[in-house]
């Protein structure tokens, strides 16, 4: 009886050990979501970024020191910059002539550096519809003084298109460009960018020269000229000694839908 009893309870602790590895190794895998949701980023604010630095660099959207500056009205399809030109101050000439542009300054948001750099725009799209846009410039080419005006024509050149925040090597979702703008009493308008449906997004800019590259005019006032923005005064034209001419330019940015 004892022998019996024996055996029995052997076999019960052998059982046991065999089904216990089974049952520790069931699949308990099981998978669960994560959910988000994004909206149009309708800022106030806009954010321009240096354009001749690779590493995208915040720089305030006006030139440092300027009485009036330009008001950006933001949105999810906004201006960030747009160029401030200034072709100082030159010496007459009695027949027609070219006048270049002197380079714009540009403060960094962290710790207030300012550079001298290029004319550019910049354009953000963060909308989220990827709807595409055009942007526009229009000028008459009027130069205004107190004492009378002036007509000339405006050149920007040696455009280079820049992608910023790793849009840079997708040229697939490029907008196009126009690499040579003109506008002025012949040409009131040009178009600057024309982004197709599904290109453009997020941010890119259009730069016009380089600092390093293309500062190798020094005007009449001593300043170091950007050759790719340039001014034609034609002849035959009454300028006044000593009058400060300005024109305007207007930057349009439109929908496509």
């Amino acid at each position: 009886m004892k022998k019996f009893n024996t055996v029995t309870i052997l076999s019960a602790l052998a059982l046991s050990a065999v089904v216990a590895p089974i049952t520790g190794s069931a699949n308990n895998t099981i998978g669960s979501d994560a959910k988000t949701e994004f909206k149009a980023n309708d800022t106030t604010e806009v954010n321009p970024t240096d354009p001749e630095k690779e590493i995208p660099t915040p720089v305030k959207p006006g030139e440092p020191g300027v009485d009036k500056p330009i008001v950006y009205p933001g949105g999810a399809l906004r201006l960030n910059h747009i160029p401030t030109i200034s072709f100082g101050v030159n010496n007459l000439a009695s027949g027609q002539a070219d006048y270049y542009a002197q380079f714009e300054e540009v403060e960094e948001v962290d710790g207030g550096l300012i550079s001298d750099r290029a004319s550019f725009v910049e354009v953000a799209d963060e909308r989220g519809t990827f709807a595409g846009w055009t942007l526009n410039v229009a000028s008459d080419g009027v130069f205004k003084s107190a004492k009378g005006d002036i007509n000339g024509t405006i050149t920007l050149n040696s455009a280079v298109l820049r992608g910023s925040f790793g849009m840079d090597p997708q040229s697939d979702k490029a907008p196009s460009m126009t690499s040579s703008v003109v506008v002025g009493k012949d040409a009131p308008t040009a178009e600057v960018m024309n982004a197709a449906e599904g290109k453009g997004y997020n941010t890119w800019q259009v730069v016009y020269g380089n600092s390093a590259t293309t500062g190798t005019i020094t005007g009449d006032d001593g300043t170091v000229r950007n050759s790719a923005v340039k001014l034609t005064v034609p002849a035959n034209q009454q300028v006044y000694a000593g009058e400060a001419y300005t024109a305007k330019l207007v930057w349009t940015l439109q929908s496509a839908k």
